[in-house]
């Protein structure tokens, strides 16, 4: 029996009703043919139970996985290994939602051997859709959708749906999945692949909450390094370079200089880096005694590298002032080719907490 074809026909039938009773007489016809199939073939009933059964187990599985990781980076290595199970896709790409409203992404599955585009960010209006609407949207050929931008680097695309991270109501990121072919995602696809993300964006919040836990302690043991040379009386050319080196540890930074005020103006007090080497004591560019957090682009710092005699990589600089109640005590500038992380925040906490070191320190040395 073509179900489908006898139901069309009854449809066509039924065309002078009123479209309420038209659908209760469809809804009739269909539940009376179900109810004959499962006469005639019972099988067909314990089949999809068994089915149901199986999917249910593997649901359950795919849950526990990714809720047993405890780092992030395990945790969403894990999601997209999970949406792998239950979706077939080519590419996918989990990402966060960044504060100037476009996409960071944090994993990815698909990328050819020797190739990464996690890091890479990216502003897509049909990915900023999917977050305005807080549902999931499924593109069967991206060639008719003009919304659509591609992500730099990664896999040509045709078939796209991009499932929202929520975490109670809010939107945290994006689920990316495509497929190289027009082979669009069924609603049963986009289903599971919403089941996941959404386990998922919770186990990544989660996860977030205990890595910055983890930040902080870090953090609070560098400052208490710091002030280890400080009560030990040790010279501050030791308590500089034991605050940049703290900086260094805290955050994923490559090199980077401790500028102080001086007399004279502003001076390099330490270095970490193979660039910086031979640094200290000289006099510091003006641009690098900040004041107020800020990053210094890439395209300055062949100026940088003039005024200090050396040269420095063409990363940006982020800037993280040394700030006490009574005033500025100097700059942390560290190479950060990474742009902006939650590493950055960190900093400014950790500059405010060594200012007050430096500067208890400096008043120790000046008492005779």
């Amino acid at each position: 029996m073509n179900t489908d074809r006898l139901l069309r026909e009854v449809e066509t039938r039924l065309a002078r009703l009123a479209e309420a009773d038209r659908q209760e007489v469809l809804d009739a016809v269909r539940e009376e043919i179900a109810r004959e199939r499962r006469r005639v073939d019972p099988e067909l009933t314990v089949e999809a139970e068994r089915e149901r059964r199986v999917e249910a187990e593997t649901f359950r599985e795919v849950l526990e996985a990714i809720n047993r990781q405890a780092r992030l980076e395990d945790t969403i290595e894990e999601v997209l290994k999970q949406v792998a199970r239950v979706v077939v896709f080519d590419f996918a790409a989990l990402t966060l939602l960044e504060a100037s409203g476009g996409f960071r992404i944090i994993a990815e599955r698909g990328m050819p051997e020797g190739q990464s585009v996690i890091g890479t960010r990216f502003d897509d209006p049909l990915a900023r859709a999917v977050v305005e609407e807080r549902w999931p949207r499924s593109v069967a050929d991206v060639n008719a959708e003009e919304r659509f931008r591609p992500i730099p680097g990664a896999p040509p695309v045709r078939s796209w749906a991009g499932i929202p991270l929520l975490v109670e109501g809010d939107v945290i990121g994006l689920l990316c999945i495509s497929r190289v072919h027009p082979d669009p995602f069924v609603d049963e696809d986009v289903h599971r692949a919403k089941a996941v993300a959404f386990s998922g964006a919770a186990a990544i919040r989660k996860a977030q909450d205990l890595e910055q836990v983890r930040r902080y302690a870090h953090l609070m043991e560098q400052v208490a390094e710091v002030d280890r040379h400080v009560f030990a009386g040790a010279p501050l050319g030791e308590v500089a370079r034991s605050i940049l080196e703290g900086a260094a540890k805290v955050g994923t930074y490559k090199g980077g200089l401790l500028v102080l005020q001086s007399p004279r103006g502003p001076v390099v007090a330490a270095a970490i880096g193979e660039s910086f080497a031979g640094t200290v004591g000289r006099d510091a560019p003006p641009d690098l005694a900040a004041t107020t957090t800020r990053r210094l682009p890439a395209k300055r710092m062949m100026e940088v590298g003039e005024a200090l005699g050396t040269q420095v990589p063409a990363h940006p600089m982020y800037l993280v002032p040394l700030n006490t109640g009574d005033g500025y005590v100097g700059t942390l500038a560290l190479l950060d080719p990474n742009e902006e992380t939650p590493d950055d925040r960190l900093m400014e906490a950790y500059g405010s907490r060594t200012a007050e070191a430096y500067r208890h320190a400096a008043g120790e040395n000046r008492k005779p």
